[in-house]
């Protein structure tokens, strides 16, 4: 398991040893992460005359030590070492189960303010000097709330009945009932969760409720190059790295334009490592299709509630193809409908030549969309390994003070492959990951020629 050795330059203007209440001080941190969104902990201090330890503290610890992700913890969920410099500054270690970051701190009496880059807590970080160490929040009463939601809003109610998820719960409710702050639930939801019965399921604390968080990812941009197009001689080569953002939704169709002035005649679209996001599987797709794709259909709990099966060909054709292609009226529509029919339609610019897509055993949710419809499209060749097989529609709830829980609120089925979930979009040629770009130009030179 590969770990970052960073330093932590923590520049801490502190006073005297009686003001400060001596070598060892108590502190409530607050810390904006980015896998968990804004958490509270408290962290006891250790100052000796060359160095400063720090360790969070846990009302959970044994509990977690004890789950896969636990094995690497030592005395706190997050930890640091420093050295003192000439200028008075520390210069250390800061560790994280699995990783390491940096951290720049200014500390006072009574107060401190900085930031950690790199690893799990990347984000600011602050804090304020305090002299006992309470339970931040109700864990129970957080865990109870989460039970609604998810018995609520789950797309499979038959599944909280699995023995994998009762473990689970199981689990979790014990670490809830002795927690004392936000790491240790958020923790033990992660690592707990092993042997899911179903993916896309996430426990999160955020600043925003999850309605305004719809609108958020409505217009949300990646900021960075998730769509770039080459050419190798008579062959274009489109990358696309990520589904989400409606810039990866312009710099597709942008590429598209480009592939049309340029003119090759082979197109190799790179799915590799996609980890899926949103509807930038729309243009990806309908700007190389010839006639409408029906490519599969979303089931809800509105349907699974009332039947045992699954629909009939003759039930989904009489749904009226959705076409909202936004994330919050999709997540709407998939919840409110038993059955979420899904179609592509060509778009112009119009690709009409042989087409070569790859995927691996990463390509996951929004990217195995895109790549059932290639299939069911019948004009493309797919190389290199099937896709993840976490195809399920996820939607995000409110709990409680604060948490979010994301799960999966409808299941997808392909026309052409059945269930994707836990199986994944099948290929025609089956390479390694890093040989499918060859064998794909290899094919396109032979179809070309």
């Amino acid at each position: 398991m590969s770990r970052l050795t960073i330093t932590i330059a923590a520049i801490l203007l502190l006073a005297s040893s009686s003001a400060c209440g001596g070598d060892r001080s108590l502190w409530h941190v607050s810390l904006e992460t980015r896998p968990f969104g804004p958490v509270e902990f408290h962290i006891e201090l250790d100052r000796e005359a060359d160095g400063l330890r720090g360790a969070s503290l846990s009302g959970a610890l044994a509990l977690l030590r004890d789950l896969p992700g636990g094995q690497q913890i030592d005395d706190g969920l997050m930890e640091f070492t420093a050295n003192r410099t000439e200028n008075d500054s520390y210069i250390g270690e800061i560790t994280a189960p699995w990783k390491k970051g940096t951290i720049e701190l200014s500390i006072d009496a009574n107060e401190f303010s900085g930031s950690i880059e790199g690893g799990l807590f990347a984000g600011p970080i602050s804090g304020t000097r305090v002299t006992t160490a309470v339970s931040i929040r109700d864990y129970p009463a957080i865990l109870a709330a989460f039970d609604a939601v998810v018995a609520s809003r789950i797309f499979s109610p038959a599944d909280l009945h699995r023995p994998a998820y009762a473990q689970f719960r199981e689990q979790l409710g014990q670490i809830a009932a002795v927690a004392t702050n936000d790491l240790d639930l958020l923790f033990g939801f992660d690592w707990s969760w092993q042997d899911d019965p179903f993916s896309h399921f996430e426990l999160k604390r955020s600043r925003r409720r999850a309605e305004e968080l719809f609108a958020f990812f409505d217009n949300y941009r990646v900021g960075f190059e998730a769509a770039t197009v080459e050419f190798d001689d008579e062959i274009a080569i489109l990358k696309v790295r990520t589904m989400m953002g409606a810039d990866t939704i312009e710099q597709i169709v942008a590429a598209y334009a480009r592939i049309a002035v340029e003119q090759p005649r082979a197109l190799i679209i790179d799915l590799r490592g996609n980890g899926g996001g949103a509807f930038a599987v729309k243009p990806l797709v309908e700007h190389v299709i010839d006639e409408p794709v029906d490519a599969g259909y979303f089931l809800s709990q509105v349907w699974n509630r009332a039947h045992d099966r699954l629909p009939t060909t003759e039930e989904i054709l009489a749904v009226t193809p959705w076409t909202g292609w936004s994330i919050s009226a999709f997540w709407k529509s998939v919840q409110e409908s038993a059955i979420l029919r899904v179609q592509f339609h060509p778009a112009t610019p119009n690709y009409d030549g042989p087409v070569f897509v790859l995927l691996d055993a990463t390509s996951a949710s929004a990217t195995e969309l895109a790549a059932d419809a290639f299939r069911s499209s019948g004009i493309t060749t797919i190389i290199g390994q099937p896709t993840a097989g976490q195809m399920l529609s996820q939607s995000m709830f409110d709990v409680a003070d604060g948490f979010i829980v994301s799960l999966p609120v409808a299941d997808y089925y392909s026309v052409e492959n059945g269930r994707i979930e836990g199986t994944g979009v099948p290929v025609d040629i089956a390479t390694a990951p890093d040989e499918a770009i060859d064998k794909a130009r290899q094919l396109a030179r032979e179809a070309i020629q």
